[in-house]
């Protein structure tokens, strides 16, 4: 049974081109400033907000879409998805919050590493800068993304393709989306420089990741609540834990042994157990 979606009278027939254009546009021109200017986001204040404001290009391009409908039934059901906890599964706040961090300390352990949660440590002598990064890394990524990818663009990838399919083509447009941040100084993709293995290696995980975060929407009645916090719980662990350059490869191979047995168990179609898709 496929998973519900909204209908593609309510979405544009054509790819949607114009929530892509619209999310590009806003981000990769804010990002381009930014870059232009030479001056870190996290230490120059007037540049930061610039940055953050890029970020929320997807939610912005979501929110136009949606309202461009003039549909009340679908604009309320894109809200509802955002903020209704209800949605949620109460067993599926496990893999939402924990899954993330659990690879992630598998990997020190496989790997024999020493655990460095320094960041967490100094966060928690400073409960000012834990809040603040606590809210930060909330809005920043999962709420200023999710608006726009899983609340809008998914569903309307899922009225024509597969799930699994659905999720490859998203993730490849998430990951290009990323690309202007090289070149934005104190980002993480600036501080991993350009080299065109780790590039390729953050196209596959980030692929993982959509494939997931669909896997997580499909099973909690297309919760976009469920993805932002599935979303910070790989921001923050990634805030508060230091996995080194060297064993991030091996993080990936547990995700990808994760990524085949949701295949195995949900199949690639729906993503979603027979008889088990929710409204």
């Amino acid at each position: 049974m496929s998973p519900p979606v909204s209908t593609p009278q309510q979405l544009t027939d054509r790819f949607p081109w114009r929530f892509i254009a619209i999310a590009f546009g806003i981000s990769w021109t804010c990002w381009f400033f930014v870059a232009l200017t030479g001056r870190n986001i996290f230490t120059d204040l007037e540049v930061g907000i610039v940055a953050v404001l890029g970020g929320f290009g997807p939610a912005i391009a979501g929110i136009i879409m949606v309202y461009r409908t003039n549909d009340q039934a679908f604009t309320r059901d894109y809200w509802r998805r955002v903020f209704d906890l209800r949605r949620i599964g109460t067993i599926w706040f496990l893999p939402i919050l924990f899954l993330y961090p659990a690879t992630v300390l598998l990997t020190f352990l496989l790997t024999g590493t020493e655990l460095d949660a320094s960041p967490l440590a100094e966060m928690l002598r400073n409960p000012g800068v834990l809040v603040t990064t606590v809210v930060f890394v909330f809005i920043f990524g999962p709420f200023s993304e999710e608006l726009g990818w899983r609340d809008y663009a998914l569903d309307w990838l899922q009225a024509r393709y597969s799930a699994l399919a659905s999720s490859v083509i998203l993730g490849v447009i998430w990951w290009a989306w990323h690309l202007p941040l090289l070149a934005v100084v104190g980002s993480f993709l600036n501080e991993n420089g350009t080299d065109p293995v780790f590039l390729a290696g953050y196209l596959y995980v980030v692929v993982i990741y959509s494939v997931l975060f669909t896997w997580v929407y499909n099973n909690n009645a297309r919760s976009v609540l469920a993805i932002i916090l599935l979303h910070f719980s790989i921001n923050l662990t990634s805030r508060i834990l230091v996995m080194p350059s060297e064993i991030f490869t091996y993080n990936s191979f547990i995700l990808i042994g994760v990524l085949a047995l949701v295949l195995w168990r949900y199949g690639g179609k729906h993503l979603v157990r027979e008889g088990k898709a929710q409204s």
